[in-house]
């Protein structure tokens, strides 16, 4: 873990747990996404996880295996435990922790929130994952591709006769398969699987959804996904959405019976992989351009920050 504390920071200040993507470390993706600095002028303190070689070679969160996945186990248990460092050392408010990430950190993101909605208030993933999509590499490379594991896919061999394909069959034979890709999960299968991942009754955390339309590492169905999983857990019907645009992008909002906002969208219309940022010193504008790090004249990192209430306007 490192950790990053502005100077001033006031008593019951707020805690974001930053994560990077693959190849990536975890000073620079918090430096060049725009994080450091909205710590400094939001006085946020911040705590970046950063994965090992030894752990995976390209540097990515294991978002994808069950032991690194479940609560109170492996990766997640590790990230859990460097906030409980953080509100030990430091007066982190409890009620205002926070988690977001890009790619495989997005990922990552989604395991936190489905495994511990008692610690986090909100989330943010970015070009990631829903939970529970991927147990095993193969799935995780299918989820990627198509936003259902590599498991689900079934060949009709004739009436009532369906033969599951193995592990990876239609990522690497695509032809091979179902026009439809095979199975997909409904909107409250993906709700169960946070329901699942801890005994937590709710509230659960506000999630902020973002993803680029032509992102062909982590397809946008993904985005979809992760907005029905996060609409099903907090009752919302899926298309209840109020659409609107920021900066120009798709934006959709669903608000709880009580009206607040609880899950938003936003997909970044024409961006590739990566997470955006909007690059100049407006109060509105962060974030220093680099692979994955993408000057889509947006920052999401301060929109978000808004959505989670930390912005006073």
């Amino acid at each position: 873990m490192f950790k990053y504390i502005p100077d001033q920071v006031p008593d019951s200040a707020p805690l974001i747990v930053v994560m990077h993507g693959c190849r990536q470390n975890a000073r620079t993706f918090a430096r060049e996404s725009g994080w450091i600095h909205l710590a400094d002028k939001l006085r946020l303190a911040l705590a970046m996880p950063e994965q090992t070689q030894a752990n995976n070679l390209s540097n990515c969160f294991n978002w994808f295996q069950p032991n690194n996945i479940t609560r109170d186990q492996g990766e997640a248990m590790s990230i859990k435990q460097m906030v409980d460092k953080m509100k030990l050392d430091h007066n982190i408010d409890p009620k205002r922790i926070y988690v977001t990430g890009l790619s495989a950190g997005g990922a990552m993101t989604s395991v936190m929130l489905a495994t511990y909605p008692d610690v986090f208030a909100g989330g943010a993933i970015v070009a990631g994952i829903p939970y529970g999509c991927a147990k095993n590499l193969s799935d995780a490379l299918q989820c990627m591709s198509t936003g259902h594991p590599s498991t689900s896919p079934v060949v009709g061999l004739g009436p009532s006769v369906d033969v599951p394909l193995p592990p990876g069959f239609c990522l690497f034979f695509p032809l091979l398969c179902p026009p439809s890709g095979g199975h997909t999960f409904t909107p409250d299968d993906w709700g169960t699987f946070v329901r699942q991942a801890s005994n937590h009754p709710g509230p659960f955390p506000k999630v902020s959804i973002w993803h680029g339309s032509a992102d062909t590492t982590v397809s946008p169905i993904n985005s979809t996904e992760e907005m029905q999983q996060w609409t099903n857990v907090h009752g919302i019907d899926s298309m209840s959405a109020v659409h609107d645009t920021v900066k120009g992008f798709p934006h959709q909002t669903f608000k709880d019976a009580n009206g607040n906002a609880v899950v938003e969208t936003y997909s970044i219309t024409g961006m590739s992989h990566g997470d955006p940022v909007d690059l100049g010193v407006a109060e509105d504008q962060c974030g220093t351009a680099d692979q994955f790090i993408i000057d889509a004249h947006i920052c999401s990192s301060f929109f978000t920050a808004k959505f989670w209430g930390l912005v006073v306007n």
